[in-house]
Parts: structure tokens; sequence; C-alpha cells
């Protein structure tokens, strides 16, 4: 077995130190709780699905609440194919079915397991369920943790390698800022617990009361939520080039040392317009997997990317970029060189100091910010789609430069 399997291998032995071993299952196994490729009464039996080939979820294969429960929390019902699924994989998980269906097994021996240590940590006995995702650089394990009737307690993030180490530890360190900081319209999770699991970081925060009551955003739902993140920080207008961010982003780039990119990035960078544009807080990933909305209130979670001095907007185009390359990449981002900039022209961005002149520089800038993440991360090997920054990104940026020089000159004059 190669590829996926290879990952899930490797992530059982963070997991589970006591060893995993993938295998088929039998349903005498699956009545017991016990497995015969590892055989012992303590030993754990989990449930890749779809399959150990393309593993996304990680079940317990005794506790069918447990199950059931990780499928609906980890499932994206954004189409109706994905609503049809998700119904079909918890009814299965339900009725106790999906075992006999899905023969896959990752095989865990007897001893001290990552359940024991979350256990330990919140005082209650815990069952997980874990979302792995597509193959990303960034990729890592999320778990759902579950008291044995099913009921959601909070989520664990566990760092796998160097990027995902810093990024769980980045987390934990945005949730504590968070809990002092003053969100009118935004709900984000409480930081439960902060340490390690077999010498990596390991964060455990509360469940947001997310599902059938929430939705996604609104145009203006989004918009408030925005400016309520860039708000964490006083609002500072600047000239472009006065401000650290150009700066930081100018260096960011020469770190990219002689990949081919950085240069088309940093010329574009020293040629955008010197224009004033208002600098705050952004979350960093804000997409529909990361926020959802009532009328009132915005549920906003993965903090691992809160960064301050940002141009005002950068969440937003976020938002909006991963909105539209659900069509397709090319004819997604298309789109979004013109809803972008509508969103960064509306009442509410310029009310907050955002001028119709410096629209497409923001632009500019979100894109390059974009880039030098994904080149840093390697995003583009790990598989990424978006990641392919010489295929749409930067004949979009030049486009976006030729903008920014006539909103310049139309602002002017």
């Amino acid at each position: 077995m190669t590829g996926d399997t290879d990952y899930l291998t490797g992530l059982a032995e963070v997991l589970w130190p006591c060893g995993g071993m993938l295998g088929r299952g039998e349903p005498a196994a699956i009545r017991s709780g016990s497995s015969p490729a590892r055989g012992g009464r303590d030993s754990r039996v989990y449930l890749p699905v779809p399959s150990a080939h393309n593993p996304r979820v990680i079940l317990p294969v005794t506790n069918r609440y447990a199950a059931a429960r990780g499928i609906a929390a980890f499932a994206q019902r954004h189409s109706f194919r994905e609503r049809v699924r998700a119904t079909v994989l918890t009814t299965a998980f339900a009725c106790g079915v999906a075992p006999l269906l899905l023969r896959d097994r990752l095989h865990v021996g007897a001893g001290r397991t990552i359940e024991h240590a979350l256990s330990a940590a919140l005082d209650r006995t815990v069952v997980i369920a874990i979302h792995i995702g597509p193959p990303r650089a960034n990729r890592k394990p999320v778990l759902l943790l579950l008291t044995p009737a099913g009921r959601a307690i909070g989520y664990a993030k566990l760092g796998v390698n160097d990027l995902t180490s810093r990024l769980v530890r980045a987390e934990t360190e945005a949730l504590g800022l968070l809990a002092e900081s003053r969100l009118p319209d935004i709900t984000v999770p409480r930081l439960l617990h902060a340490g390690e699991w077999n010498g990596r970081p390991l964060l455990v925060q509360d469940a947001l009361p997310v599902g059938d009551q929430t939705d996604r955003p609104t145009r203006r739902q989004l918009l408030r939520c925005v400016l309520q993140i860039g708000a964490l920080q006083p609002i500072e207008v600047l000239p472009l080039s006065r401000s650290p961010y150009r700066g930081l982003l100018r260096a960011r780039i020469a770190g990219l040392g002689a990949r081919p990119e950085a240069e088309p990035l940093r010329a574009c960078l020293e040629h955008l317009p010197d224009v004033r544009v208002p600098f705050g807080a952004w979350h960093g990933d804000l997409t529909r997997w990361n926020l959802a909305c009532t009328p009132r209130r915005a549920f906003v979670w993965d903090w691992e990317r809160l960064a301050f001095g940002v141009p005002l907007g950068f969440d937003a185009l976020h938002y909006e970029l991963n909105e539209c390359v659900q069509i397709g990449v090319h004819p997604g981002v298309h789109r979004w060189l013109d809803t972008g900039a509508r969103l960064l022209r509306d009442p509410l961005m310029s009310g907050a100091g955002l001028p119709s002149g410096a629209v497409a520089t923001v632009m500019a800038l979100y894109l390059i910010d974009l880039a030098t993440r994904y080149l840093q991360d390697r995003q583009a090997e790990a598989g990424a789609r978006l990641a392919a920054v010489d295929d749409w990104l930067l004949p979009a940026l030049a486009g976006l430069r030729d903008r920014a020089e006539y909103e310049t000159r139309e602002a002017a004059g």
C-alpha cells in the first residue's frame, strides 16, 4: 500500500505509539470489539472512510453513536450530493451496518493512546473520530472528542510535522489572545487544554454550536465579520510605502530564494501604486469551512493563521476566492476578479477607510501574500489545487497591477 495508506500508518504511529496496522475487518471482530490482526482485549479497531486508500475520516468501529456523530460533524453539506452522501453514511453508522459494508480497518495495539491523554486532560472518558482531509502541506489530524454516548465535547489538533506543529502552536496563542479580546457579534472556541502528545503540540478547544441552525454568511454578515476581526487591533490608514506590512512582505518574498515565482511577485509589489490603505487584523483562512452564521451571530474557528497589520479586506477576498473556485480554478478566478472588487467597494468597507482607488492594489497585495504563503509551505508539492501559482495567480496578478495603476489615475483626477 502506498500514498494515503502510508500517511494513515504514519499517523497511527503518532496518535497511538503502541502501533497500528491496516487490515480487513471480520464480522466477529466487529461484534466483539477486538482485532484479530492484533489479538488483544484492549486493542482498538478504527474504520478509514471511505477506504484506507482514500482516508478522510477515521471512526471507531465499535461505537456507532460516536461514528455517526463523526460523519455528521465532518461532512461537507454544501451541495445536494454531499448532503445525500452524509445522510446515507450517518444512517448506515447509526444502524450499525456501515462496518459490514466498509471493510478496511486500522487495528491499534494495546497500550497508552491519545484517548487516554485526552480523557485525563478533560477529566472524562473520551471517544474520538478523526478528520484528516485531502493531501495538503498543512494536513493534520483534527479529532472530534465525544462522550461514549456520542455527544460532542470539543476538538483537538495535533502537529505532525514542522509546519503543522507551528500552526497548532500559533492557534493556541491566538485562542489565548481572543479570549481577552472583544468581538461583539462573533463567537470563537474556548481553549480547553494545551500541551503535548508523543512529543508534538496538542491543542483542545470546545465545540461551537454550529449545525442545522447555522448557514453560510450573507454578504453583509461576511463583511461585518471581516471588519470586527480587522478591529482586533486599531485600524491604521497608511500609505503603502510607509507600512510595516510592505517591508515584511518584501522580506518573505526574499526568503523564497531562487524560486522562479519570486521575481514576478517582487516586481509587482515594487510597482504597485503608493495608495493609502487601512491596516488591521485578519483571520488568515476565512472560508465556508471555518465560518457559520445565524441572523445575529457568526461562529468562527481555525485561527491558526491569525495575523496583524495587514490590509483590511484580505479576509473578504480569501472567502470569496474560495467560493468562486468551487466551479473550477480558472473560471473561478475570472469571476473573483469582479466579485472580489465589488466586495471591497461595499459601503461597509469604504466606511472603514478603504478608498475605491485602492481596491485593485489591495487585491494584488492579497494575491502576492497568498502566493508567498503557498510557496513557503510547499503547498503545490502536496497537491493543493490553488497552489499552482504560475498557472493562475501570476497572470491574475499582472492584470491587477494594470488595474491598480488605472484606478490610481482615475482617483487623482
